[in-house]
């Protein structure tokens, strides 16, 4: 027996519920990022802790909480189904960690913010430096960092609330149909 196209009411709860989860832990590992990144030594072993924590929060726990929507909502889940259940985690998810991130952002002290940019910024130098890059590659790097920065440090307001949210939930679609077609029960 397959399951009706619809989310039942209970499924939608708690593909709300999951994505709450992966958002605050996605918001966490966002927070430690920022302050390891004022702290790191080495922009080697920066890259690797940031990627690491990047992959886990955006990939690794969602597919686990998917695995555990799936399991909890019955193993019948056709691609629409699945579809639908996914998109939601990932919707809630995506909501919560940026918007949890930004707001973040704007209520720590701004000088922990400066500093771990900074520190960013001077550790990217030194790395590109030893292995030989060119002047204006280490300029065009630095003004992306400094994009970046200045980003971070803008007052919220609708424009850098939203925008960047409506981008990353159109990602979060297309990893919600893969992720779909990997977890479907219905392979037809």
């Amino acid at each position: 027996m397959t399951k009706p196209a619809e989310l039942s009411r209970q499924e939608k709860k708690d593909g709300l519920i999951y994505g709450a989860i992966a958002g605050i832990i996605s918001v966490i590992l966002s927070v430690a990022s920022i302050y390891y990144t004022r702290s790191a030594d080495n922009y080697s072993t920066l890259f690797v802790v940031g990627t690491t924590l990047k992959i886990f929060s955006t990939v690794l726990v969602p597919v686990i909480l998917v695995y555990f929507l799936r399991k909890k909502n019955g193993q019948d889940w056709t691609f629409s189904h699945a579809l639908k259940s996914i998109y939601i985690l990932l919707a809630s998810s995506i909501i919560i960690a940026s918007l949890g991130t930004r707001i973040y952002q704007k209520s720590m002290d701004k000088i922990v913010l400066e500093e771990s940019y900074h520190n960013l910024m001077n550790l990217k130098i030194v790395d590109m430096e030893e292995k030989e890059a060119p002047t204006s590659e280490i300029d065009r790097q630095m003004e992306m960092i400094e994009q970046e920065k200045e980003f971070a440090l803008t007052d919220l307001s609708f424009r850098t609330l939203v925008a960047p949210v409506f981008i990353e939930l159109l990602i979060g679609f297309v990893f919600a149909m893969m992720l779909a077609a990997l977890f479907r029960s219905n392979k037809a």
